[in-house]
């Protein structure tokens, strides 16, 4: 049964990548005639990604090589889709540089990049703390921050993100408790593994929507 669950909740999340990806891709053949110049949803993501390559200070794969000028769909990892609200309107719905191995760290105008329906960036170098303009991606679904090496306690500005199922947090550098909130967000998935985070497992564990939930390799007592 919990195998059921758990295989269930990960075919999930990989059917949202690939369909987002899919629509991403097909929205860029259909829409190209639509100028960033004209589309604010696009000027303020050119913005954000623009501030974000500034604080890139290793891109060994030079991922973010293409990042120049205001057609921010043809950066390399940035995926565009039609905003929910305007099928006519491209947005940045995805970003996806996994296993880039950048270093670097996320800066405040990221929070800009608000029709986000997915953050990638497992195996990479971004360090520091989660800025809290994160909080303005209100339609975020999937979060991935693991193998980097972020820092400070459980970032909790990410409980306050209404849309998020997915949270991957491990193997960074997070410490102390986890915050009660976690568990009563309507989650699917939680991986807090492989960080320093510390005293007891809140009690309200057990009635967590998640299918699956790791904590190995951290401090917890009790």
């Amino acid at each position: 049964m919990a195998f059921s669950l758990i295989f269930h909740a990960l075919i999930s999340f990989l059917l949202y990548h690939v369909s987002l990806v899919s629509t991403a891709k097909h929205s860029l053949h259909h829409h190209t005639s639509h100028s960033p110049n004209h589309n604010q949803h696009l000027q303020q993501a050119y913005r954000a990604l623009k501030a974000w390559k500034k604080v890139i200070y290793s891109d060994p794969k030079n991922l973010t090589g293409d990042w120049v000028g205001p057609s921010v769909c043809s950066y390399t990892g940035i995926f565009c889709a039609p905003s929910p609200s305007d099928e006519n309107t491209l947005v940045v719905a995805g970003i996806d540089l996994n296993h880039g191995d950048i270093a670097g760290f996320l800066p405040e105008p990221i929070g800009l990049l608000s029709d986000l329906a997915l953050i990638h960036l497992n195996s990479n170098r971004f360090c520091g703390i989660l800025p809290r303009s994160l909080a303005n991606l209100s339609l975020l679904y999937e979060l991935d921050l693991s193998n980097n090496r972020f820092v400070g306690p459980f970032p909790d500005v990410v409980l306050s993100l209404p849309s998020l199922k997915f949270l991957d947090l491990r193997y960074n550098e997070f410490e102390g408790p986890l915050p009660p909130q976690l568990f009563s967000n309507p989650l699917d998935a939680i991986f807090v593994n492989n960080n320093r985070l510390t005293s007891l497992i809140p009690r309200n564990f057990n009635g967590t929507t998640a299918s699956v939930v790791v904590f190995a390799n951290n401090d917890f007592s009790g």
